[in-house]
C-alpha cells in the first residue's frame, strides 16, 4: 500500500469527532463516512484484530469517532470490508485532537500493515424518503443497491420516489429501508437504497407486497406498469451487495 493511500486511510479514521450517544439523539447534517477496505491476502484475522484493538485504544480518548464494520458477503467484493461512521454535521470533519499524533503511530503498527487498499466517500441521509427501524437490535445484515440518476432528471427522479415512500408507508410494507445520496467520492448522481435483514430470512417476500400496493396507489396493473417505466427511465441500476453485521470488529470495549 503506497504512503498516499495509507495517509488518506489514516486521515478517514482520525479526522473528524463521533460522540455516539449524543449524536444519535441530537438533529445532525446526517453525514457519513464510509470506507471500502480490501486486506492483503492471508491477513483478514490481522486486520480485524488490529482495527479491535485500535478502537479499544481510542474508546479512552473524549472525540473519537465510532465505525461499525460490515463483511461484504455479495456481488464483486465480495470479501472485503466496509467501515462506517454516521449522524455527523459537516463541521465534524475540522475537528482536532491532541491525541490524534499518537493515534497515527497505533495505526501504522497494528492495522495499516494488513491493508492491500481502500476508497473512501461521504454520503448524506434522504430522511425524506427512508423508512428505518426504529430499533435496529437483532438486524444482521444490510442489501445495498446503488442507483445513478441521469443528468437532468433528478427532480422527476425524486418526486416519484416521494410518492412510492408514500404509497408504502401507508399501505402497511412490512419492510424497513432507507436512501442516502454520495456527496463526495463516487459517481456523478449516486443514490443509495439500504434494506436492513434480520438475517438471510428476511430476504423473503411478505405480504403486501410492493407491487400490491402501487398497484392499488395507481389504480391499476396497467397503470403500474407505465410509471414504473417513466420512472425508471430516470436512472440506472448500479451494483447490489448484501453486508454483514461485524460485531467485533465494531466493539470500543465501552458499551456504547
Amino acid at each position: 500500500m503506497n504512503k498516499t493511500l495509507r495517509y488518506l486511510l489514516i486521515c478517514s479514521l482520525l479526522c473528524f469527532s463521533w460522540a455516539a450517544s449524543a449524536q444519535a439523539e441530537e438533529e445532525n447534517d446526517g453525514v457519513g463516512m464510509l470506507i471500502h477496505i480490501t486486506a492483503k491476502d492471508g491477513h483478514d484475522e490481522a486486520l480485524i484484530k488490529g482495527i479491535t484493538d485500535y478502537h479499544h485504544w481510542v474508546a479512552n480518548f473524549e472525540g473519537h469517532m465510532r465505525y461499525n464494520w460490515w463483511k461484504v458477503l455479495t456481488g464483486p467484493n465480495t470479501g472485503t470490508y466496509y467501515a462506517y461512521s454516521g449522524n455527523h454535521n459537516w463541521a465534524d470533519f475540522d475537528a482536532e485532537y491532541d491525541w490524534q499524533e499518537n493515534s497515527i503511530v497505533v495505526l501504522e503498527a497494528i492495522v495499516m500493515p494488513h491493508v492491500e487498499s481502500m476508497v473512501r466517500s461521504i454520503d448524506v441521509g434522504m430522511d425524506d424518503v427512508s423508512h428505518w427501524p426504529e430499533d435496529w437490535d437483532g438486524y444482521t445484515h444490510i442489501q445495498v443497491e446503488s442507483w445513478y440518476v441521469k443528468n437532468g432528471h433528478f427532480s422527476k427522479f425524486n418526486k416519484g420516489l416521494k410518492r412510492i415512500v408514500g404509497a408504502l408507508k401507508e399501505g402497511g410494507f412490512p419492510y424497513h429501508f432507507g436512501f442516502t445520496r454520495t456527496a463526495s467520492g463516487g459517481y456523478g448522481g449516486e443514490i443509495n437504497l439500504i434494506s436492513p435483514n434480520k438475517g438471510w430470512a428476511g430476504m423473503a417476500e411478505e405480504e403486501p407486497s410492493f407491487y400490491d400496493i402501487m398497484t392499488k396507489e395507481l389504480g391499476s396493473a396497467e397503470a403500474f406498469d407505465e410509471f414504473m417505466a417513466d420512472w425508471g427511465d430516470t436512472f440506472k441500476v448500479g451494483r447490489s451487495e448484501m453486508l454483514e453485521y461485524m460485531p467485533g470488529a465494531s466493539d470500543y470495549g465501552d458499551d456504547k
